[in-house]
């Protein structure tokens, strides 16, 4: 896919844009922004999980906007455990949002979505930012980070784990899940680990289904 410029700060981020394969979908929704893993433990834009989330959402009509935070694959600078990763997801919205021809701020036209590390980044950059009308959580590392304000109101939210997670008990995952107001779309994967592995086509096959119920938007066009 074609790499694109993007700026976070002074650093330059390696970055690629998925454009949209399907029809403009009655949601409102126009792009996406897609958050990798952890970077000191090899996540980056290439991870098959970002990439199974980015064939999605281009499949449903999206924009897409993948990218490898600061200190990973490439993009200048070095991790700084959330802090500046967190400027990183708010250049790429701005980014995203310019190359689907947005203008201005209009609310609830972008989605975020993360898997694990970048689950918890992203879904934090939302809370405050009108602008996202969705958002998706792959394997949320809730063991180690603090998800409790992610799962507080906002616009809709799908969570995907998986029953064997390794890394993050599936019992945790679901204590945050009934914690959530409104509740959210949960999709249960049956196996395959932190990795999902071999379980990527469901992934897609449950975010496109999700998406597809997702009615029109205040600002659906």
């Amino acid at each position: 896919m074609p790499a694109v410029e993007l700026l976070s700060g002074g650093l330059r981020l390696v970055a690629r844009h998925d454009p949209p394969e399907g029809e403009p979908p009655a949601s409102g929704l126009v792009a996406a922004v897609v958050c990798h893993p952890h970077p000191l433990f090899g996540g980056t834009l290439d991870n098959k999980v970002v990439h199974g989330l980015a064939r999605a959402l281009r499949e449903c009509g999206l924009h897409v906007l993948r990218f490898n935070f600061r200190g990973a694959g490439g993009s200048d600078g070095q991790h700084e455990e959330g802090a500046g990763e967190r400027d990183d997801v708010r250049a790429a919205l701005d980014r995203v949002s310019a190359l689907a021809g947005l203008e201005g701020a209009p609310p609830g036209r972008l989605l975020v979505a993360g898997y694990s590390f970048g689950a918890w980044v992203g879904l934090t950059v939302a809370l405050g930012d009108a602008r996202v009308g969705a958002r998706i959580a792959v394997a949320p590392p809730v063991n180690h980070y603090d998800f409790r304000a992610i799962g507080q109101g906002g616009p809709p939210l799908l969570v995907a784990y998986a029953r064997d997670d390794e890394l993050v008990p599936a019992a945790l995952v679901e204590r945050f899940i009934a914690g959530c107001s409104p509740p959210p779309r949960v999709v249960v994967v049956p196996a395959g680990g932190h990795m999902l592995h071999g379980q990527i086509a469901l992934l897609r096959e449950s975010v496109t289904g999700w998406f597809a119920s997702l009615g029109p938007g205040p600002t659906a066009r």
